[in-house]
């Protein structure tokens, strides 16, 4: 339990008219996480300041656990993008699944990038499987390509193999190398061998970041990825023969970051290792 006498100032503090000691209390009671706070801090979401209201949203979200669900998802509504945002946050940092078909919400419906991007972001941190629908439609479909990526990125949290063709479809077809490249790791991520002719196919981009990764996504699947390339050796399509050769050297090379990048003149038979984009 925190000091009463530390709680009591800082809740003198939010009931104050000083915007400078309102926002540290509120900061100050989300790292407490006192549940007595509680009723000052709903009130302080309905504050003409959009920072103090932003500031009441994040402490929410380390104060109330699934009781402040319905007042975050109320918050979605706030006509600032900063509040809202703020509000997927602490919905994802609840970890409940309770939280998660209005966070589906945001991330299909709301009208800005930033708050897609952060809803995405929140859903892995839930990391259910239930959210799968809304985050396909948002890699297929969203305008943003960040939130593309982060509905990638989020899809491989989850490791579910119901991803693969949306996340196929986004490595092979989407407009943005690094969406494509997201789509890639999480295919690694799930690795299931049934990726393995798009993953052959990536190889052929010529985007570093694009290849690289699904050339790593393919080594993901380990000795099961071996019997499926070599079989492409001898594939009707010289383009998944060209593929097979790539995924055959490097799967057999030793890594070694000496070899540098690769010749985009001449890599048919090169592998280089470079990649400016990995975490």
């Amino acid at each position: 339990m925190s000091n009463p006498i530390l709680l009591a100032q800082l809740l003198s503090d939010l009931r104050g008219t000083d915007k400078f000691k309102q926002r540290l209390a509120l900061q100050r009671l989300g790292q407490l996480k006192d549940p007595a706070a509680l009723p000052d801090v709903l009130e302080k979401l309905r504050d003409t300041d959009r920072t103090i209201r932003a500031l009441a949203v994040q402490a929410l979200g380390s104060l109330g656990g699934e009781a402040v669900i319905p007042h975050l998802a109320e918050a979605l509504n706030d006509i600032h993008k900063d509040v809202r945002r703020a509000a997927v946050f602490a919905l994802g940092r609840t970890g409940s699944t309770i939280a998660l078909p209005v966070l589906v919400g945001a991330l299909l419906g709301d009208d800005n990038s930033y708050v897609r991007w952060e809803a995405a972001r929140a859903l892995q941190l839930l990391g259910d499987s239930q959210a799968l629908p809304g985050l396909l439609e948002a890699l297929a479909a969203d305008e943003n390509s960040y939130v593309r990526y982060a509905a990638a990125e989020t899809l491989g949290e989850i490791g579910d193999p119901v991803a693969l063709d949306g996340l196929e479809d986004a490595l092979l077809n989407d407009d943005n190398e690094y969406v494509r490249y997201a789509a890639a790791r999480a295919l690694g991520e799930i690795a299931d061998l049934s990726s393995v002719p798009a993953l052959l196919r990536a190889l052929l981009t010529r985007s570093n970041n694009v290849w690289h990764a699904a050339a790593e996504a393919l080594w993901a699947l380990e000795g099961a990825v071996v019997p499926e390339v070599l079989d492409y050796l001898v594939d009707t399509d010289p383009q998944m023969r060209r593929a097979a050769l790539k995924a055959t050297i490097w799967l057999t090379r030793e890594y070694d970051e000496e070899f540098g990048q690769r010749d985009d003149e001449d890599d048919d038979y090169e592998l280089g290792v470079g990649c400016s984009f990995m975490n």
